[in-house]
């Protein structure tokens, strides 16, 4: 299980720093969709549609971020969170915001904190400009988890699948791609030449399923930073990008 393994990862790291005692807390709050991204020109993001809420940690007055659509505000110690259970969105949710939040407060890496107002946009452009970069042959793209802007951009270059859990997309044409369920998973990972998951999958519990089909999945967004940055996994985030960060790997 990655998450288990980057569990061990941050205990090895926060014990050097001798930092999982009882009197370092950890502050867990769920933002509004306003707090998380602001007011961007578009409306169609699922944590406006009430479908996710972005969690967000605060540690030693870093911050770290995760989305869920399970969520619950939370307050414990370094210990707490390292032993906290990972057995549902919710916890997971805390859990990974949380690490992010560690991770920036020793900064190990910059605060993973989703972008606002028009950077949502210019996520698309620069995740254009990045797909550019793509060999040719890499014309058939899976995308996990429906990300409007990104879906957009790949809509214009590539040849799109997109699988995702939201029972409302399912079944439905999202600028001119029909989306799929989780069960065509994995007949369109064979048939994809490159994924892209969303970094949610780390705290909806899919992310070993993912890997275990494509371990060379590129997840996107800022949920996924710290566990990327502890195991190495490829990762595209426009505002981890923006601020100049060595730790975002790109696919």
């Amino acid at each position: 299980m990655i998450l288990e393994q980057a569990r061990k990862k941050l205990q090895d790291i926060t014990g050097k720093y001798h930092i999982d005692d009882q009197e370092v807390t950890i502050t867990c709050k769920t933002l509004t969709p306003e707090e998380a991204i602001g007011n961007p020109l578009h409306d169609d993001y699922p944590i406006q549609l009430g479908k996710e809420r972005l969690i967000e940690a605060n540690f030693m007055g870093k911050k770290g971020q995760a989305f869920s659509d399970s969520y619950f505000n939370y307050k414990g110690s370094v210990n707490d969170i390292l032993s906290i259970k990972l057995d549902r969105n919710a916890k997971r949710a805390i859990f990974v915001s949380s690490l992010n939040a560690i991770l920036a407060g020793l900064d190990w890496m910059p605060e993973a904190i989703h972008c606002k107002d028009d950077d949502l946009m210019r996520c698309g452009d620069d995740f254009m400009r990045y797909i550019q970069t793509l060999p040719p042959e890499m014309d058939n793209v899976l995308l996990v988890g429906l990300q409007p802007r990104l879906l957009e951009t790949l809509k214009v270059k590539k040849q799109v699948r997109v699988c995702d859990l939201n029972p409302d997309n399912i079944g439905t044409v999202k600028y001119g791609v029909m989306i799929d369920g989780p069960e065509r998973f994995h007949e369109n990972a064979r048939w994809a030449k490159a994924v892209y998951a969303t970094g949610s999958t780390v705290v909806n519990g899919t992310i070993d399923d993912i890997l275990s089909a494509n371990p060379s999945t590129c997840f996107y967004g800022v949920t996924i930073t710290g566990v990327a940055r502890l195991m190495g996994l490829h990762q595209f985030c426009y505002i981890i990008r923006a601020n100049q960060s060595p730790y975002a790997v790109l696919g």
